[in-house]
């Protein structure tokens, strides 16, 4: 230890203050312990709060105010134009994430939790060293949450593109926008900056966007990506990019011929990878797997029993929901208390236009398991409470095993479908069946009811649908 260097002692240090390590320290805390957190960047919340879905999903939202002022027509109404005032709007956003940041900090101190800014390293199994703070902490639990960072840029393309980050900030509406990437990530903002005015162009390097989604959801909204942008590419690959000074010269591979364009902007939303390099995890024994990912077991326990591992850094979605759940069960085994992430299904969601979500199994995943399966889907044409709002794209639909009636999965496209899986989660923890569904009242007019129509179909057909014919 250098001489000048100060040293802390606490109970539990988690390393990380976005959705898994605010939430961990905060439960730890409330469980009785003392506790530290450090965190690399001056605002806590991480990239989620700070730069990724709750900025995202602000602006996404105010494009969305504009769609429904274009569609306000059919119910009788004229405008004469939308207009963005982006300075305006990405105050709005910044003002959004700070306040939300600064309600984590009013938490943290509420808890006497003591939050020091800097990077972490493990020294000892029991210590680590503050980068850029000067301090050693001796802990007797540590629980990892440093989260991820986006992919870095293919070999031989070094420049200042955006990330997600950038396209949040709000610095400019682009003329021409590149997204480089069909993921979740590219397509949300791809569909904000067509809304806000640009021309969205999208290269994705597989055969099909949004891979890990079944395919009938997410046809609806490459139906309207269609409309929306003015070309996509799948099974492309972006070889290189050069900085013309007006903009970016880009060539990519598609079906074996190279094609040159340009455009004004290039958003690269290639995934994440896990932030475990740089935390001196080598030195005291914790393995990663070939991705970077730690090996944690259903307790969040890594290789060393005293020091928990949860979120992106870890196996499974990288999903801020389920860092969070991890949080509060490592905070609770570190307690002793008979805690596991032993969830069943963890939803995910993804905010385009419309919206998907889903949870449990897919349709593809029942296959591939040999799960004999059935599936009831309700479209949303025939929802009362869709067609008054105008809003009839997408459909409900319910996997169940075929002899017991189980639900195994829910899959939404439509909207509002973020707010509508949580019923399908429950259903899927509380091993429900579809008779659980049919008979729980769900009220009209409602978008809920469109879980029930889906039990429904999986059973014996919905009463709002024409039967066919035998």
């Amino acid at each position: 230890m250098v001489v000048g260097e100060l040293v802390y002692d606490t109970q539990v240090v988690v390393l990380g203050g976005g959705p898994g390590g605010y939430t961990a320290a905060i439960r730890a805390a409330d469980l009785g312990f003392e506790v530290m957190l450090v965190e690399p960047r001056p605002r806590l919340g991480g990239v989620c709060l700070t730069e990724g879905c709750i900025p995202s999903k602000t602006l996404i939202h105010a494009v969305g105010l504009a769609e429904s002022m274009k569609q306000a027509g059919a119910f009788g109404m004229t405008y004469t134009g939308v207009k963005f005032d982006i300075k305006r709007l990405g105050t709005w956003i910044s003002s959004v994430v700070d306040s939300l940041s600064g309600g984590i900090s009013k938490l943290l101190e509420n808890r006497n939790i003591e939050v020091i800014q800097g990077h972490a390293r493990f020294t000892e199994d029991h210590k680590i060293y503050i980068e850029g703070a000067n301090t050693n902490i001796r802990f007797k639990h540590a629980i990892i949450a440093t989260g991820s960072r986006i992919n870095t840029l293919p070999a031989g393309i070094d420049l200042p593109l955006w990330t997600s980050a950038e396209a949040l900030s709000l610095t400019e509406i682009p003329e021409s926008l590149l997204v480089v990437g069909g993921g979740y990530i590219g397509l949300e903002i791809g569909q904000a900056y067509a809304g806000l005015g640009s021309r969205v162009s999208m290269v994705e390097f597989n055969e099909n966007l949004l891979q890990g989604a079944d395919r009938d959801l997410v046809r609806i909204v490459i139906q309207n990506c269609q409309k929306q942008f003015s070309a996509i590419h799948t099974q492309s690959k972006v070889l290189h990019i050069d900085d013309t000074g007006n903009g970016y010269a880009v060539v990519f591979e598609k079906n074996g011929e190279q094609i040159k364009e340009t455009y004004d902007q290039v958003l690269m939303a290639t995934g994440r990878r896990p932030n475990t390099d740089g935390l001196g995890l080598e030195h005291i024994g914790i393995k990663v797997d070939d991705k970077g990912f730690i090996l944690t077991d259903d307790q969040c326990r890594t290789d060393i029993r005293h020091i928990f591992a949860v979120g992106d850094v870890t196996r499974g979605p990288a999903l801020a929901h389920k860092a969070a759940r991890e949080g509060k069960v490592a905070a609770e085994v570190i307690a002793g208390r008979p805690s596991s992430f032993d969830n069943v299904a963890v939803p995910a969601v993804l905010f385009t236009h419309p919206e998907i979500a889903w949870t449990g199994l897919t349709e593809e995943q029942a296959k591939d398991r040999n799960i004999p399966f059935t599936v009831g889907r309700f479209p949303l044409t025939a929802l009362g409470r869709a067609k008054s709002i105008g809003k009839t794209d997408g459909f409900v639909k319910i996997i169940a095993q075929k002899e017991t009636s189980l639900i195994l999965g829910v899959g939404i496209v439509g909207e509002n479908a973020s707010e509508l899986i949580s019923e399908g989660t429950l259903a899927i923890e509380m091993g429900a069946c579809l008779e659980d569904l049919i008979v729980s009242i769900h009220p009209h007019p409602t978008f809920s009811e469109s879980i029930m129509e889906a039990a429904e179909m999986a059973a014996e057909g919905s009463v709002h649908l024409l039967k066919g014919k035998k």
